[in-house]
C-alpha cells in the first residue's frame, strides 16, 4: 500500500509547455512536463488530420470488399488514389453504385496517405 502512495506521489507531474507542429496532414504535439523528482518528461502525439479533396479520374483496378469495393483511380496528372467506396461511408447511400475498370468517376473524401499510397475514404459518388 505505501509502495502505490509512494508511487502516485512521484507521478505527479506539471506541464511546462505544449508545442505543435504541423506537416501536412499530420500535427505533432509535444508536452513537456516535471515530474515530483524534477525529472523532465515528455510526452509525443502525432494526430493525423482529414482532409477533404475531390478527384476525377478513370478506373484502373477495382478490389472488391464486404461493404462496397476500393477503386484504384488515376487523375490526369497521373497522380493515383485508392478510393474506398462503401454504403456506410457515403452521405447519401443512393449514390452507391458499381463501377467498372476503365468508367471515368468523381469521388469526393477525406484523404490520408500510408507509406506512398494515397487513399481516399469516399464520401460523395457523383454521377
Amino acid at each position: 500500500m505505501l509502495m502505490a502512495v509512494v508511487t502516485l506521489a512521484s507521478c505527479d507531474s506539471s506541464k511546462k509547455s505544449t508545442t505543435e507542429t504541423t506537416k501536412g496532414q499530420t500535427t505533432t504535439k509535444v508536452t513537456s512536463s516535471k515530474s515530483a523528482n524534477g525529472d523532465v518528461v515528455e510526452e509525443v502525439e502525432e494526430v493525423t488530420k482529414k482532409v477533404s479533396i475531390s478527384v476525377e479520374g478513370t478506373v484502373k483496378e477495382i478490389n472488391r470488399g464486404k461493404d462496397g469495393y476500393t477503386a484504384k483511380i488515376t487523375d490526369i496528372t497521373g497522380q493515383t488514389y485508392n478510393a474506398t467506396i462503401s454504403i456506410p461511408n457515403l452521405k447519401d447511400p443512393k449514390q452507391y453504385r458499381t463501377v467498372a475498370v476503365g468508367d471515368k468517376i468523381n469521388v469526393t473524401g477525406e484523404t490520408f496517405k500510408s507509406g506512398t499510397d494515397n487513399y481516399i475514404v469516399v464520401r460523395e459518388l457523383k454521377r
